[in-house]
């Protein structure tokens, strides 16, 4: 089997630094989730169903500015990974200067444009007169904060680089809780998008300034001067990125295209309908795929410093961990999720909960399964073929959605959205990384599927058991109970069936040393 020889030996000094590395992006995703949680009900309490589809929908307009960046953020990671693992400071900051050159000519000219073409939104999306001008000053609020992000953004490319992700959490928690924190207070005095809006602004202000000092403070050898920039690099650059711009074309097509569609066809509510359950499922999908943002720095070093042996066990183990991390979570939204919309959002749970399971096999099969291995193609610099195909995939999707949305909804939406996932990222993606590595397609995808699903079994059944009698999900008590009787229950199985006996060692003593049970 491929796990007998994949499981033999990962080095124990990597897997601490990657599990130390996966906490802390875990905590800062938990912030955002926790924030996303608290706020969405409260938003749509307080201002109303088209208001929170104008918010959503802007964020969906502003995601689109990312394919400005022409794959340039994942060339940093890997061009300062690789030579951050070769001690080059002097190419770090030849890429770093050129990078920054190139983000702040794109975001002047962006804001311009967007300031501009604020006034013509009402002509594509269908917005009430008497939120229109809220949702036009919205748009250029968050679109500056965007551009200040475009270049501020690079020093966190840079964190990740050389896998602080520590120091990139705590800047993205901070951010996260003042502007969670503050949209809450203006909620709560009766202000309404233009202020939240200003709010976004100060509060990613504050993180980019964090992302800027953390990264000086362990690189003291950063000297940023525009004549640093180099066309040299930029052609490297380049060559590199215009793939990775292909995969963020796609990706926004993917994320975005849906909630675009359905603010044209539909009244904006729906747009915040759809985007409920789909950024719930992004945010906890995230928190599980942040391991492919140490995958692709962890990929980029490994094959900077020839370590190939290393490389197959990361491609299996990263995706394997994300799906049994993401499991219990799974289980509770495919068994309970309609009650806990019942109780988290009534006034829409109509419109959203039946989305929900929709969308959750496509994110439990194709993004938390096997995001880990885009970002493996990535760090390795063999994504094309992964690029080409979900550009394909974000084709197909749109031309299907402009004919299933004026027929079937959201819902319709949702089938096209999850049937896609499943079809390339979660069958297709497995292969070019198989081909990679050397292993057989069912071989590489049994390694990885097999044992987290086997221990889900019982743990499916002794929830449908629990619905049904003494814990039916009534009140966030009892979904509180079932929560740790799932995560307890599956993730016992699971230490057992899915980890190697290296790997539960590993865990065992790092658990050990927190607790002070030795030393």
């Amino acid at each position: 089997m491929v796990a007998v020889g994949i499981e033999e030996s990962y080095q124990s000094h990597r897997g601490k630094r990657f599990i130390v590395n996966l906490l802390w992006s875990w905590m800062g995703v938990a912030t955002t989730l926790l924030a996303g949680l608290l706020l969405s009900p409260y938003f749509i309490r307080k201002l109303g169903a088209e208001p929170y589809g104008l918010w959503a929908l802007s964020l969906t307009l502003i995601e689109y500015y990312i394919l400005l960046d022409l794959g340039f953020r994942s060339a940093t990671v890997k061009y300062v990974a690789h030579y951050w693992a070769t001690g080059d400071p002097a190419k770090i900051n030849e890429i770093l200067n050129t990078v920054l050159l190139y983000a702040a000519i794109m975001s002047i000219f962006l804001f311009g444009f967007c300031t501009a073409a604020s006034a013509y939104l009402n002509r594509f999306f269908h917005v009430s007169p008497q939120y229109l001008h809220a949702f036009r000053t919205l748009v250029v609020l968050v679109s500056g904060s965007w551009c200040l992000g475009f270049f501020f953004n690079t020093f966190a490319a840079c964190l990740e680089a050389v896998q602080r992700f520590d120091l990139c959490t705590q800047a993205s928690a901070i951010t996260t809780i003042v502007r969670a924190c503050g949209t809450a207070i203006l909620l709560y005095l009766g202000y309404g998008l233009v202020e939240i809006g200003m709010l976004v602004i100060v509060s990613q202000t504050i993180g980019y300034a964090m992302y800027l000092y953390n990264f000086r403070s362990i690189f003291p050898q950063l000297r940023l001067s525009p004549r640093g920039a180099s066309f040299r690099a930029l052609r490297q650059l380049g060559s590199f990125g215009i793939h990775s711009f292909v995969l963020n074309l796609s990706t926004m097509i993917l994320n975005q295209g849906g909630p675009l569609l359905i603010g044209y066809f539909l009244p904006a509510a729906f747009v915040g309908y759809y985007s409920l359950p789909n950024r719930l499922l992004q945010y906890a999908g995230e928190a599980v795929g942040r391991g492919g943002s140490i995958t692709n720095a962890n990929t980029a070093e490994l094959q900077a410093r020839g370590d190939t042996q290393t490389l197959p066990q990361l491609a299996v183990f990263t995706n394997r961990y994300s799906v049994v991390l993401f499991m219990p979570c799974a289980i509770i939204l495919w068994i309970y999720g309609n009650r806990i919309f019942q109780i988290w959002v009534p006034s829409i749970a109509q419109f959203s909960a039946p989305i929900l399971p929709i969308l959750l096999a496509g994110y439990m099969v194709a993004v938390v399964g096997q995001f880990s291995s885009g970002m493996f193609l990535l760090g390795l610099g063999r994504h094309q073929w992964y690029a080409r195909a979900l550009f394909a995939e974000a084709v197909l999707v749109i031309l299907a959605m402009v004919w299933i949305i004026p027929r079937y909804g959201i819902l319709g939406a949702a089938w096209v959205t999850s049937i896609s996932m499943i079809a390339n990222r979660g069958l297709l993606t497995p292969w070019l990384v198989s081909r990679e590595v050397g292993f057989s397609f069912w071989r590489f995808f049994r390694a990885i599927y097999g044992w987290p699903f086997a221990a889900s079994v019982p743990v499916v059944a002794l929830a449908f058991s629990l619905r049904e009698s003494v814990l039916p999900g009534r009140n966030w008590a009892q979904i509180a109970m079932i929560m740790v009787l799932v995560a307890a229950s599956y993730y016992a199985l699971a230490l057992f069936l899915c980890l190697p006996r290296a790997h539960r060692e590993l865990l065992q003593g790092w658990v050990g040393r927190t607790l002070r049970f030795d030393h």
